[in-house]
């Protein structure tokens, strides 16, 4: 049996062995490195208003929390105060995502540099698929309406507490 295969063949056959297995264990490593820049990319993120009168923090995931300065009731209007936040919540979610896209640059470049494992290997696992599933839509940005200040002396009326008069 030993003579149906030649020494060349078994040669061959033991280098692409050692060359498949090789590229299988740099895929499971490059696999869990970029699992672990996508868990340092998910970290929170802070965001406050221009007016410091919001902060949001937020991951890629969306909105963890939004805090409300007590004095925003005082110095803003409820239609400023929606517009602050909303434009805080927009903010925080592309600084979350700049996180994200940041940490996986380096995985981007790569991915798109070079051939693609079943391009080598028939059946084996993609590392662009496993990007692409990795990687979230861009956030969507919303406008927020103008400010009116129309509303501002029933506000002030309210504010200063001239019902009770």
């Amino acid at each position: 049996m030993a003579e149906e295969y030649p020494e060349v063949t078994r040669a061959d056959n033991a280098a692409l062995r050692s060359q498949i297995e090789s590229m299988l264990d740099s895929y499971e490593h490059d696999t869990s490195a970029l699992l672990d820049a996508q868990q340092r990319a998910a970290q929170p993120v802070t965001v406050w208003s221009d007016d410091n009168l919001v902060r949001v923090t937020a991951t890629i995931a969306g909105v963890v929390d939004v805090h409300i300065e007590a004095e925003a009731f005082k110095n803003s209007t409820p239609h400023r105060l929606g517009a602050s936040i909303t434009t805080t919540v927009q903010e925080a979610a592309r600084v979350a995502a700049a996180g994200l896209e940041q940490a996986m640059a380096p995985w981007t470049a790569l991915a798109e540099s070079m051939p693609d494992l079943p391009d080598l290997v028939p059946g084996a696992p993609s590392t662009k698929d496993l990007l692409a599933r990795l990687s979230p839509p861009p956030p969507d940005r919303v406008t927020p309406p103008p400010l009116d200040d129309g509303d501002e002396d029933e506000d002030d009326y309210f504010r200063n507490q001239g019902y009770l008069r």
